[in-house]
């Protein structure tokens, strides 16, 4: 049993649930910390930056066609080149500026400034010396080394946040046609419209374009010469100027072929060897050793940990745990709301198929199945635009086969809150005659116990696990494609262009919304050129005109209104009030208990921030009558199309479209991106697809040992399995104290004591009841919450206001 820092099994520090008052001692410190940086705001560490000079100088030239302008990229400002510098600047991980050799030349008093060859730090922080970089041989180890001998994690870890760094303005682009700038100056409507033009195609990476949702168009028309060159200058040329110096020298060249290869064997190198993981014997009790003692760096919410840690990750609990507080708690749904007669499928598959217990208790259940819940997936193949009965497999070139499947899962919730597994069709092909379909051999959940000890009934039934493994696999997707990318990030991008398009910068629905789009937009543009041509085509089991078709049609079918979260829990057929959710069957469903009030409490914050501009006697005609806002619902639902987007005519339904905004923004993508580590880093308990033929009867999968399950894994698949390790990883990295939403409560008190105008002092008492709401109510009450679920639950805690994100962030 893994264990750690005095011997304590890391299983237990896992279900370890949070007590209130170390949640409100931590928040304490934090904002005694906060107080001593000053709020450590983006916005205010810009201006810190900016009053040391250390930002390079761009020339004031315009690149002229077919002129070569060394100019756009050369540091300027007091970055000077120094040829007679006896050693280069070095980054982070001590390796040295590519090309040239820069140093950071003092202007006046900089504080921190320390000699050529030593990273600038910042004021207060500690020295550290430098190493030699010259020894290349790729045997060193050793936690402290450096350049192209630095870990995989060191270097990911930096990259990924310089890399959040330079999306502000993706390729610098954005921040040069004033689309995310650095410096934001107020612009008017017209001047807004013409920056944030619509485009529904993205490059596919083989000379062609793909289609997709409407976004920000980025890459500007080819007879735009000017802004092709800055766009490729500017954008390229500073990007890689800006990271290179933290990326080893074996990744440069052909970065595409080296990179791949750097990665793998400079991992293999390290005790954190992920990859290795695809070479274990071919057995879980291996993979399960293997992963108790390497573990990706603790950079998560999670500290590292991850599910394969406890002994029961495969049990029937932690397979339906996640459908209340796992990475996708959105779509469990009543059977009576899906479409068809589901339930009547599952009695009839029931009785033919021999499982006479379930057949008489689903029958008796059929007049009213409000405990009966499903993941359904039968819509994948229409979505995907695949035929009803198709085998859904893909194979990319230099890849090995995959398959995808559409399963449903059913379950019933008993009243107690336990919720337990019963069936499962492992890929559903017109109905369930034509599909397989398994039954669970045990008809009542177990009583709920601490520790997570193996369940050796449990572990041994192999057949089961193999289906609820495709089980996964189908929500793999679901979660990764439809719900995150496409529900958060590209319905939020559709929502912040139609807003600049149409919504002065001084109104109050700007100023309520843009601090929830912070780095949204770069962050988007980087994810439809990469992760879902680049990085998710090669571990899932359909093609990537498939893929481009569900992000099209998780897009379109999104209906705005009902995914507000009290509709939304209605339309899943659950209670969508704190006094409903309070009833003991639903104890362990923390996911819509917070959500419930974190709605609650963000609604009432733009409620309040709106009437320090309407009068609540006069605000529906207002709002009726204001062109802006009209325009702005026209242009959503037009060229932004959402289609269900509401009409805004009143006050109550201005009030819950932003708060919508907000709620995607902020604590719906927290909920849905910040537990992928822990969930998904350890492949065996979510894989992305199935690496070997589905089943084509009930009879040939209950021939199934551990083999067959083993088999279908990637094991042996060194990419596949590095890339399903690193994504969630990546992901996951924990949110900047400065960047989450109760930090941004008291920023914004903060930022406006200087204000003495009407306006100014509400916002200043609005936000500061924000704050506290976050900090008195919600904070404590999840913690509560998390208390009250189960025994040996895994607390959820995603939704902590301390960890909430603001906007977007990853």
């Amino acid at each position: 049993m893994a264990t750690a820092a005095g011997n304590v099994p890391v299983a237990d520090l896992i279900l370890q649930q949070p007590s209130v008052e170390d949640w409100q001692r931590d928040t304490d410190d934090a904002l005694r910390n906060d107080l001593k940086a000053s709020d450590l705001d983006p916005g205010v560490l810009d201006l810190e930056l900016l009053k040391l000079t250390t930002y390079p100088k761009r020339s004031k030239q315009s690149p002229a066609p077919g002129k070569h302008d060394e100019s756009w990229h050369h540091p300027g400002g007091n970055f000077r080149q120094s040829p007679e510098s006896p050693e280069p600047l070095k980054g982070f991980l001590g390796t040295p500026y590519r090309g040239r050799s820069y140093h950071l030349e003092p202007t006046k008093k900089t504080p921190g400034w320390h000699r050529p060859g030593q990273f600038h730090s910042f004021p207060g922080e500690e020295e550290e010396g430098d190493e030699d970089d010259e020894d290349e041989d790729d045997t060193r180890q050793g936690e402290d080394a450096k350049g192209d001998d630095a870990s995989m994690e060191q270097i990911l870890a930096l990259v990924t946040q310089l890399y959040g760094r330079v999306e502000r303005s993706y390729n610098a682009y954005l921040d040069v046609v004033e689309v995310e700038p650095t410096w934001p100056r107020l612009l008017n409507v017209d001047q807004t419209s013409e920056m944030f033009e619509w485009a529904t195609q993205v490059p596919d990476g083989k000379g062609g374009f793909m289609e997709y949702p409407p976004h920000l168009k980025v890459i500007p028309d080819e007879d735009d010469v000017g802004l092709l060159k800055i766009f490729d200058k500017l954008g390229l040329l500073e990007t890689q100027w800006i990271i290179s110096p933290f990326i080893p020298d074996s990744w440069w060249g052909d970065i595409i072929e080296k990179g791949a290869e750097w990665v793998i064997k400079r991992i293999r190198q390290k005790t954190g060897d992920v990859t290795a993981w695809a070479n274990q014997d071919p057995n879980f009790k291996a993979l399960e050793s293997y992963n108790e003692s390497h573990r990706k760096t603790a950079t998560d919410v999670s500290e590292g940990r991850n599910l394969g840690l406890l002994g029961d990750w495969y049990s029937d609990r932690r397979f339906a745990e996640q459908a209340f507080t796992g990475t996708n708690p959105t779509t469990l749904v009543n059977i009576a709301k899906t479409p068809g007669n589901l339930l009547q499928e599952f009695i009839d598959t029931a009785e033919r198929l021999g499982y006479k217990e379930w057949h008489k208790r689903l029958s008796k259940a059929q007049s009213n199945p409000e405990s009966l819940f499903v993941q359904d997936h039968r819509h994948f193949r229409e979505a995907f635009g695949a035929a009803p009965d198709e085998e859904l497999k893909h194979q990319e070139p230099g890849s090995e086969l995959n398959w995808a499947c559409a399963a449903v899962t059913l379950f019933e919730l008993h009243q107690d809150g336990g919720l337990h597994p019963v069936a499962i069709v492992v890929d559903y092909k017109i109905s369930m005659k034509e599909s397989v379909t398994i039954f669970n051999n045990r008809l009542e959940p177990r009583e709920p116990v601490g520790g997570g000890a193996p369940i050796p009934e449990e572990e041994s039934d192999w057949p089961w696990r193999y289906a609820k493994s495709c089980a996964q696999v189908s929500d793999w997707m679901r979660h990764e494609v439809g719900v995150h990318l496409t529900r958060a990030h590209f319905i939020e991008e559709a929502v912040i262009v139609a807003t600049r398009r149409t919504i002065r910068m001084d109104s109050i629905i700007h100023t309520i919304l843009s601090p929830h789009w912070y780095k949204t937009l770069s962050l988007n543009a980087a994810a439809r050129t990469t992760l879902v041509p680049q990085v998710i085509k090669d571990l899932v089991g359909i093609s990537p005109e498939y893929l481009q078709k569900y992000v099209l049609y998780e897009f379109e079918n999104f209906d705005f209104v009902k995914h507000y979260v009290p509709n939304d829990l209605k339309e899943r057929g659950f209670p969508n009030t704190a006094e409903g959710l309070a009833a003991p069957k639903y104890k362990n469903y923390a996911y819509a208990k917070n959500m419930v009030s974190m709605w609650a409490v963000i609604r009432k914050y733009v409620s309040a921030m709106l009437l320090t501009t309407y009068k609540e006697e006069t605000a529906n005609a207002d709002i009726s009558n204001d062109t802006h806002i009209q325009n702005w619902v026209k242009e959503i639902r037009t060229n932004g199309r959402i289609k269900s987007f509401p009409d805004i005519n009143t006050l109550d339904a201005l009030t819950d479209a932003l708060t919508m905004c907000i709620h995607i923004a902020a604590p719906f993508h927290t909920a849905v991106n910040y537990l992928q580590n822990f969930y998904q880093a350890f492949v065996p308990a979510k894989p992305p697809a199935v690496c070997q033929k589905l089943p084509a009867s009930l009879d040939e999968l209950k021939s199934y040992t551990e083999p067959e399950l083993i088999n279908a894994l990637p094991i042996g698949r060194e990419r596949q399995w590095l890339l399903a390790v690193q994504v969630p990883w990546l992901l996951s990295f924990k949110v900047a104290d400065e960047r989450s939403l109760i930090k941004f409560a008291y920023s914004q008190s903060r930022n406006y004591r200087s204000g003495f105008g009407k306006k100014a002092r509400a916002i200043r008492t609005i936000s500061g009841q924000l704050h506290d709401d976050l900090n008195k109510k919600l904070g404590p009450e999840f913690v509560l919450t998390s208390q009250g679920m189960d025994k040996g639950s895994i607390p959820y805690m995603v939704l902590d206001p301390n960890v909430t994100a603001v906007s977007i962030l990853i």
